[in-house]
């Protein structure tokens, strides 16, 4: 039977904490370990997640000395403890599906060179109603090439769910743990590293819910204009820099990456400079500048500087008019743009199955 470590960071997660430790702890077929790491949380924390623990010889609770943020809490997870076959790392606000982990490991156990396991995840908000995916025992499976993976990363984004990367512990202890220059992108940073190290498996079924909240760290920082795309272009030529021998390929699919980002910031500023009250544009411009060298070419900008010459009070108006009083930088509304049991994650649906 194949052994997991889990680590789940918690910082003032208390009132999630119990449900998901019994999504951790209740997996089948499985030999499973868990690390709950407490960053100095204000909340009772300790108290819960002490009961949790006196309650099952399989879980383990320390807490951190001093406030280590969630990149130093994770590897000391991942990296100083972690011990078993494979490794996941799970936000104690997140929860795992019925047999998720015998999922990935089944996969894993039958192709050695697997270097990393995902599958997809829905999103959960608190105040929608409970999700229950069924414990799929015949998912299908496929094993993506690690530059595929790492293409497609840089077409894409960011499309492997967190709480749903199975990683084999050997990979993760020869790659690293999470770089704490990242702050927002260290999960991308990990999964192109462990490409270097073998193929990527994805299995075709809900492995995770993924909690968006008005309390989550990324929550605030992708609904800036311009998200996490400074880092996510930083993250990917810090990859280029250290493994571009072994995909000297990426170079062009970062720069492509670049462009098209750069691109979209342009028609970003044009957006929310006919946006009331948002003063952004001037950042999403500058972004696209720095990007995007041909950016006076595009049509967009064509667009925006007719907007400039008329000024933000008649192009406003304008704008409210051609889309029927609504802006377009308006965003639904709520804590987040993702609907509740919407699913994300990709899968390669034109690749040979796994198995």
């Amino acid at each position: 039977m194949a052994s997991v470590d889990v680590v789940v960071p918690c910082y003032n997660y208390a009132h999630y904490l119990e449900k998901c430790i019994a999504s951790i702890t209740s997996q089948r077929d499985v030999d499973v370990r868990v690390l709950i790491v407490d960053d100095c949380s204000p909340d009772n924390t300790p108290e819960v997640a002490s009961r949790l623990a006196a309650a099952d010889p399989r879980i383990t609770y320390v807490r951190n000395p001093v406030n280590l943020g969630l990149i130093g809490t994770a590897n000391r997870g991942v990296m100083d403890w972690a011990s078993a076959d494979y490794v996941v790392l799970i936000s104690a606000d997140d929860l795992l599906t019925p047999g998720a982990l015998a999922r990935a490991a089944q996969l894993m156990d039958a192709h050695p060179e697997i270097a990393m396991t995902y599958g997809l995840a829905l999103m959960m908000s608190d105040e929608g109603a409970p999700l229950t995916p069924p414990d799929v025992r015949d998912a299908a499976t496929r094993i993506v090439p690690g530059k595929r993976f790492i293409q497609e990363v840089c077409a894409q984004g960011n499309f492997v769910p967190t709480p749903c990367a199975v990683m084999r512990t050997s990979v993760q202890h020869r790659i690293g743990g999470y770089d704490p220059r990242f702050k927002h992108t260290s999960d991308i940073d990990t999964w192109l590293r462990a490409a270097t190290e073998g193929p990527i498996g994805v299995v075709n079924a809900i492995q995770g819910l993924y909690r968006w909240h008005a309390s989550n760290m990324s929550a605030a920082f992708q609904r800036r204009p311009i998200g996490d795309r400074r880092e996510m272009i930083e993250t990917c030529r810090a990859f280029l820099n250290r493994y571009g021998d072994k995909a000297p390929e990426a170079a062009a699919w970062v720069e492509a990456m670049e462009r098209r980002y750069g691109e979209e910031a342009v028609l970003v500023a044009s957006k929310s400079f006919t946006s009331p009250g948002d003063d952004t544009w001037e950042d999403s411009l500058s972004f696209a500048v720095q990007h995007f060298p041909d950016y006076r070419g595009a049509s967009t900008w064509r667009t925006f500087q007719v907007k400039r010459a008329l000024g933000r009070k008649l192009s406003t108006m304008l704008q409210r008019l051609a889309d029927g009083l609504r802006t377009l930088a308006a965003r639904p509304p709520g804590p987040a743009w993702y609907d509740h049991g919407e699913r994300y994650g990709w899968w390669p649906e034109n690749l040979p199955a796994g198995g």
